[in-house]
């Protein structure tokens, strides 16, 4: 695999309006009789559907609902646009990055866009990948998002250009232009794949956070709340958010080894390995200062046979300290248990207030 070779990778278009009139069309896509799946994409002049009945592709759970490309003696592309309905909220980039692993790509830059109406986090990613023959392909993927309304849960789309990867300094402007311009044509009310409820925290409701409606939330004292994700009698994920007065606990790594000493106390039966606590700069709630403190590790316990990622924040909000910690199953093919514990925990990040008093 050639992965010395530096591509380029636009994020600005510089055509005029008379260029793109000129270059390319506006291709609206309504082939299945689900207004849902409707959408428009802007192609080069040369690109043609190829494809337009919805296909199933089982081997990655995507069901393809249109291909494009071009059919003359310039260099190659092709244009493939997919969607995959899945019940729970997760972050659309998070659902890319677990496909395009599925699909052996491998991310060779990318761009995450937070959305202002707070629906997630969304991605324009190149990848690289070189098939069986030895052809190496470089394709751009975006993704949207949105509520279903015939069965409920989100429907999460791609749209990937693609050429060879000899072509691709000459094809890079084009691909650019197409992974940025298209968007469903029928977009539902809702902007998440499901309803947010909120948690309160005082008898007045002016403290809380939300959660996806598919949590369950079980409070155990004053000062923990568990936040599970438990069907039919088994847990994919818990949230467990911990509060402690800052007269009792001065720095994070004070709040990290009091709120972990549960699992350090049952070793060897259950080992927690972390990481470093480190400090970030705060990208979740404006009330937590200008930083937040976070790491990431394993819980294995041989007795359960579990075998469990972990990851924590620790901030303050007021003269409390918050412990924020996730228990959840490691990223799989096999379902999004880890997209949605992590979209859950930032939801309750950012979403986060604690009347003042």
């Amino acid at each position: 695999m050639n992965t010395a070779n530096n591509y380029v990778f636009p994020v600005m278009s510089n055509y005029n309006d008379e260029e793109v009139k000129e270059n390319y069309w506006k291709c609206q896509y309504t082939s299945t009789d689900k207004r849902m799946l409707h959408y428009w994409v802007v192609l080069p002049r040369r690109v043609k559907p190829a494809e337009l009945k919805p296909q199933n592709i089982a081997e990655v759970g995507l069901t393809n609902i249109g291909r494009y490309s071009t059919n003359d003696n310039q260099p190659y592309m092709e244009v493939w646009a997919a969607y995959e309905r899945c019940q729970w909220e997760m972050n659309p980039s998070d659902w890319l990055f677990n496909k395009l692993e599925l699909m052996g790509e491998k991310v060779i830059n990318k761009r995450l866009i937070v959305n202002p109406i707070g629906n997630g986090i969304f991605a324009d990613v190149l990848t690289l990948k070189t098939h069986s023959s030895g052809d190496e392909v470089i394709s751009r993927y975006t993704v949207h998002k949105d509520y279903n309304p015939e069965e409920s849960g989100g429907n999460y789309f791609l749209i990937k250009a693609a050429c060879a990867s000899r072509d691709y300094p000459l094809l890079a402007n084009d691909i650019h232009f197409i992974a940025v311009n298209w968007d469903l044509m029928h977009r539902s009310n809702l902007a998440f794949a499901e309803l947010l409820q909120s948690v309160s925290l005082s008898s007045n409701n002016n403290s809380g956070f939300k959660i996806p409606e598919s949590w369950q939330v079980k409070p155990l004292n004053e000062t923990r709340l568990v936040i599970e994700h438990t069907f039919n009698g088994v847990n994919t994920g818990v949230i467990n958010l911990c509060f402690y007065s800052q007269e009792m606990l001065f720095t994070e790594q004070d709040v990290f080894s009091v709120s972990t000493k549960r699992f350090h106390d049952h070793q060897p039966a259950v080992m927690l390995t972390t990481d470093t606590l480190k400090t970030i700069p705060n990208e979740f709630n404006s009330s937590f200062g200008e930083t937040i403190a976070t790491c990431a590790g394993e819980i294995v316990s041989a007795k359960e046979k579990m075998n469990a990622f972990y990851q924590c924040y620790v901030f303050s909000v007021g003269q409390l300290w918050c412990y924020a910690e996730l228990v959840g199953r490691h990223r799989n093919y096999k379902s999004y248990c880890y997209e949605a514990n992590k979209r859950c925990l930032e939801i309750i990040l950012s979403s986060f207030h604690l009347e003042k008093v």
